[in-house]
């Protein structure tokens, strides 16, 4: 009985710093871009449209 509470113990550490490291992330990535700007966008790749003159006419 006594593995399963450090079982349900080292799975709500782990939770917990999985949690923790996610909140991290998310302030940092919230700090760099206050400071650098936001992420660049690439620029979107321009479609081809068929230009069909026969259909027009």
């Amino acid at each position: 009985m006594r593995r399963w509470a450090y079982m349900e113990g080292a799975i709500q550490v782990i939770d917990y710093i999985e949690r923790a490291l996610e909140r991290l992330k998310d302030w940092a990535g919230r700090l760099i871009e206050a400071l650098l700007g936001p992420d660049a966008q690439p620029e979107p790749v321009p479609v081809p449209v068929r230009n069909d003159e026969r259909r027009r006419s």
